[in-house]
């Protein structure tokens, strides 16, 4: 490659475009770019200063909250504090591409053999060398039966081998071809420690920062990792993580400039940031939805008119326009986007309907149900709002609801998979099949409304390894309208990731399937120069 050519496209890929259009201009411009991307990274490293301390808020921390990656429960706050000390394979990037991170690039076969090839030169925290026995041992302990963390389970159970060949390159074979594992590989649950590591609270990995204090609920510190790989990663010198369940008390925090960044700012205060001088505030359409999930193994739902009731009862605009305060877009009972690929856009659109509602009562022997939801901002921010707004509505329908407020704290080990009906918060996932498989197959611990259909699972099984593409669209379109109808889940609304910003930092694009920019804020984003 000459050198104009060379400095164009550094200059174009630092210019903030994604990276799947970067490449589309490197291939335009006759250059060939590896899954590495490393062309991309090194010029997105270049537009970026070093040093300084992050001071981010974040909600979701509890005092039950560790770094092991069979206990996690995926909240903001120890995600965000997990993925400072720790890596993953992979990581997924604006468009919903998966990318290297520890692996530099990765290679398959049709029968679902995968040979993922590491960076050299990783050192953990203590100085040992990363190796793919690291690899090959921390991916193997999602397969301990006390595994709380549904999806990485359910990655890890499919892989008929798992082994390394050679220092620097893992082999994995899967039970059912599923093409989507380099996204899976990215999910925060999939760290990866050092071999034998019994003391995950340690933080020794291989990430930015070295772990200094860990309070669960209640903060992370770090310092930046000397010999960490990347370089276009990990830019502060240190970064303190705040956990800040009330989304008053974060807002204070970045206007009273104690904050660099907080995450999920409330919407009715949002606009406050894009007007203030020195603000700044984030806003990216993405997968992240809210929901309410009744479970179909509890009464009073185990009637499936009951939950269709239910579903009809909920006026959705209204939540997107009073809690959401338009920073969203209504939910139609599908855990999937509108943006993603194969979404379901032929299924009728759940609105507001008080006499639709009467009817499933009235299909359930019923003429009035009094019922009772469980909720709290420690769910999302504006739960309990979203919950009185549903009282009042589903009242029209001929439903009593009683509002039952829990605290914060506690609440997605109290609460969430216990009680009948509850409010219930997604960051989403990248694909179709990840989204719907981790999380509502049959065997899913994670599976909040106990939707259970046999049909439904073996859909997901044959559309994971369908090659030709129209084939594997009827089948998620058929997953869907399955779903759509039998389970328990009233998606509510897709809200969009908020982030609000001191404008003393910088970032390039922003991730769109976890909050917080893919809750690896700490390791992407840098102070101005």
């Amino acid at each position: 490659m000459n050198d104009s050519k060379l400095a164009h496209l550094k200059s174009h890929a630092a210019s903030g475009v994604s990276r799947r259009d970067f490449m589309r201009t490197a291939v335009g411009a006759g250059v060939s770019v590896t899954l590495a991307g490393g062309l991309w990274s090194e010029a997105r490293a270049a537009t970026a200063a070093k040093g300084g301390t992050l001071k981010a808020g974040a909600d979701g921390g509890a005092t039950t909250d560790t770094f092991n990656p069979i206990e996690m429960n995926g909240a903001d706050h120890p995600t965000l504090s997990i993925l400072s000390s720790f890596d993953t394979l992979t990581e997924i990037d604006d468009t919903g591409a998966p990318r290297p991170s520890l692996a530099e690039s990765w290679e398959s076969n049709p029968d679902g053999t995968w040979a993922f090839k590491l960076r050299k030169g990783v050192e953990f925290h203590d100085g040992k060398s990363l190796t793919a026995d690291d690899v090959v041992w921390s991916l193997q302990q999602h397969l301990n039966k006390d595994n709380r963390v549904a999806e990485a389970q359910q990655i890890v159970q499919n892989f008929e081998e798992l082994r390394a060949d050679g220092p620097d390159t893992v082999l994995i074979k899967q039970r059912e071809v599923n093409f989507d594992l380099p996204s899976h590989l990215s999910s925060y649950a999939m760290i990866i420690g050092k071999q034998g590591n019994e003391d995950w609270a340690s933080g020794v990995g291989t990430g930015p920062y070295v772990k200094e204090d860990w309070q669960p609920g209640v903060q992370y510190l770090g310092r930046k990792f000397a010999n960490f790989y990347r370089d276009d990663q990990g830019y502060f010198d240190e970064v303190e993580l705040l956990n800040i369940t009330d989304p008053g008390s974060r807002m204070s925090g970045l206007l009273s400039g104690t904050l660099h960044a907080i995450g999920s700012p409330e919407t009715k205060t949002a606009n406050r940031l894009a007007q203030a001088p020195g603000f700044e505030l984030v806003q990216v359409p993405a997968t992240q939805h809210f929901t309410c999930d009744m479970r179909a193994d509890m009464e009073p739902f185990t009637d499936p008119h009951l939950r269709q009731a239910v579903k009809w009862g909920i006026n959705r605009q209204e939540i997107v326009d009073k809690v959401l305060n338009g920073f969203g877009t209504i939910g139609n009972d599908l855990p999937i986007s509108r943006g993603q690929q194969f979404y379901n856009d032929q299924l009728e659109h759940r609105e507001f309907d008080p006499d639709k509602a009467r009817f499933h009562l009235k299909q359930a022997g019923l003429d009035s149900a009094d019922l009772t939801l469980a909720t709290s901002d420690g769910a999302f921010g504006g739960a309990v709002d979203a919950a009185v707004l549903m009282q009042n509505s589903m009242a029209n329908a001929g439903m009593t609801v009683q509002v039952d407020r829990r605290p914060a704290d506690g609440y997605w080990s109290e609460v969430w998979l216990k009680v009948p009906w509850c409010m219930v918060y997604w960051n989403g996932r990248p694909t179709v099949d990840w989204m719907l498989s981790s999380t509502y197959t049959s065997d899913s611990a994670w599976n909040s409304s106990a939707f259970r259909n046999e049909t439904f699972d073996n859909l997901l099984i044959a559309a994971r390894s369908e090659a030709n593409e129209t084939k594997r669209r009827d089948m998620y379109f058929e997953a869907q309208r399955i779903f759509w109808e039998e389970s328990g889940t009233a998606v509510l609304a897709f809200a969009n990731i908020l982030i609000g910003q001191s404008d003393k930092l910088g970032h390039g694009p922003v991730g769109v399937t976890r909050r917080m920019d893919d809750s690896r804020l700490p390791r992407r984003w840098w102070f101005k120069s």
